[in-house]
């Protein structure tokens, strides 16, 4: 697939290019993730102006664990249940406090141990806990300060239907809009070819994110989008678990029709296939959904 090829290749120039750490003698790349380690841990190997008050990758864990503590120790006394975690950093993405950062909110055992202390503390959280990282906002001091310029928030499935909003835009195809905005509003967004397509042997529905038919403008560009079905998929904000989820189409009657959806950036290059419309796939920041192996919509969370 063109789409997952591109990828891979803008991964890999992404790697080749990317400041590499060589011992005195010179040899042996360090692999991405024993990198970012080794910075946290020698303040010595970075480079100029990314001084940190960070001293190692353990201090960091416990500097994050004690200020969420601070921020949930008021809620055992209710029933909140917590559904994620926003850290919010001053700094610029590819800064060492962003990249120690990083590298702990991709890491299974520190979410364990997140829940372990939650879990001591009388706290409900959802078991799919969602940890989510936001470089250079403008409120980063507003919320429970880890070290200066970070801060943690946060988020139940009530505040968070108040604030995600999403965008979705074409990798791979046409669309009638450069882009989508979602709103946590619990409304169905109906993904497929056309406007207000007539569904065959069913009714005629109306398409939130459409697809340019070529019923619509019978134009050469225009017939990639015949990958996509009328009615192909459906995005709807689920606000009990405060994430936006992806549903088959019920429309989709033909099985050979495929929904696949990948995530580069979590390196998931398998992808997670759609068969069944009452299963739905939690989508996630940066996720590629795929039609039939060739349209390809990117979704993204809007700070």
């Amino acid at each position: 697939m063109n789409w997952l090829k591109k990828k891979m290749e803008q991964l890999a120039e992404r790697l080749n290019a990317d400041d590499e750490l060589f011992d005195k003698a010179g040899e042996g790349k360090q692999p991405a993730e024993a990198q970012q380690t080794e910075l946290l841990a020698n303040p010595e190997l970075r480079s100029p102006g990314t001084a940190s008050k960070i001293d190692n990758i353990e201090e960091l864990k416990e500097m994050i664990l004690g200020a969420i503590s601070n921020t949930v120790r008021m809620l055992g006394y209710g029933d909140t249940t917590v559904s994620g975690l926003i850290f919010h950093s001053a700094y610029k993405d590819n800064s060492v406090e962003n990249v120690g950062l990083m590298t702990l909110i991709k890491d299974q055992k520190f979410i364990n141990r997140i829940k372990r202390e939650f879990r001591s503390r009388g706290i409900a959280y959802k078991d799919d806990l969602t940890l989510e990282l936001v470089h250079e906002p403008e409120d980063a001091g507003k919320f429970t300060a880890i070290m200066a310029g970070i801060g943690v928030e946060v988020i139940t499935p009530k505040g968070a239907a108040r604030k995600i909003k999403a965008k979705v835009v074409a990798a791979e195809g046409i669309l009638w809009e450069p882009e989508y905005i979602l709103e946590p509003t619990g409304k169905h967004y109906f993904i497929g070819r056309g406007k207000d397509p007539k569904i065959e042997n069913g009714p005629k529905i109306h398409n939130d994110i459409a697809f340019v038919g070529i019923e619509e403008k019978n134009e050469e560009q225009y017939k990639i989008n015949n990958f996509v079905s009328r009615s192909h998929a459906v995005i709807v904000f689920d606000k009990e678990t405060g994430a936006y989820k992806l549903y088959r189409s019920k429309f989709l009657h033909n099985p050979a029709h495929k929904i696949k959806v990948f995530n580069t950036s979590l390196d998931d290059f398998n992808g997670v296939t759609l068969g069944n419309a009452a299963v739905p796939h939690i989508l996630k920041d940066g996720d590629a959904i795929c039609f039939n192996d060739t349209v390809v919509l990117e979704f993204s969370l809007l700070p």
